[in-house]
């Protein structure tokens, strides 16, 4: 059995795992979204700052955020898709795939980001978890967000505890990645020395950083093959790349 059969057969995170280990792509897209996701999150706050708090900035800024962050999931979608079917991964063609879907992308940005405050209040993780697969859908297929709703919803009634478990697992590098994070955060801020304050930070920046592009691969592999499992279109396939590792290129 290949690896990837292996994981539709039982969903193991290690299997997961060595999926994102041979396409490295996988790792470099969530990366890219992390930085620049950081990036933009810090110059908002930033310039909210200085022009004095405002509420249409904040709300402009926040949406602006939700859509690129949206926009970066459906690439690894993407690239993920073509990860587990044994197709070379174009970086290129990725984003351009995506840019296509934009406007679908756009409609849909705030109510996932409505769906991820909600879940990390807790209240709302049951129906962050019914709406799992609507991106996939979207972006794969190219199917409306009403169907993708409920394709989602209908493979969340049916399997919740896979999705309970994949998520918990899953999530387990950013969690790790915290509270060291946070001590070299602490650490750097109350420094004496400005410039080691500064390169403490920084650390913790990157700390979180890898927590959460690790997290994100791993996520963008589980999510595709899920969607693709409960559209009867199961993934198998060889997970060796057919051709170089890494490609830039155009639109396929």
């Amino acid at each position: 059995m290949t690896e990837v059969g292996a994981l539709s057969d039982s969903g193991s995170v290690r299997a997961l795992v060595r999926v994102v280990r041979r396409r490295k792509e996988l790792l470099l897209l969530p990366g890219i979204a992390t930085a620049v996701l950081g990036g933009l999150s810090w110059l908002l706050v930033w310039v909210d700052l200085k022009v004095g708090e405002s509420v249409a900035l904040e709300v402009g800024g926040v949406l602006v955020l939700a859509v690129l962050a949206t926009f970066f999931s459906a690439v690894t979608l993407l690239a993920a898709d073509d990860a587990l079917r044994g197709r070379p991964v174009a970086i290129g063609a990725c984003y351009a795939r995506a840019a296509g879907r934009l406007r679908v992308i756009a409609g849909w940005a705030p109510v996932g980001a409505l769906l991820v405050l909600g879940a990390l209040l807790v209240v709302g993780i049951p129906l962050s978890f019914a709406c799992y697969l609507v991106l996939p859908a979207v972006v794969l297929d190219g199917v409306g967000v009403r169907t993708a709703l409920r394709t989602s919803r209908a493979v969340h009634r049916r399997d919740r505890g896979r999705f309970m478990q994949g998520a918990n697992a899953m999530t387990a590098p950013v969690l790790v990645s915290v509270l060291p994070a946070l001590v070299l955060f602490v650490v750097g801020l109350t420094a004496t020395d400005r410039g080691l304050g500064v390169l403490l930070m920084v650390g913790a920046a990157l700390c979180l950083g890898a927590g959460v592009t690790v997290t994100a691969s791993l996520y963008g592999v589980f999510r595709v093959l899920l969607y693709r499992e409960s559209t009867g279109r199961p993934v198998a396939g060889p997970v060796e790349p057919a051709g170089p590792v890494l490609h830039v290129s155009p639109v396929e």
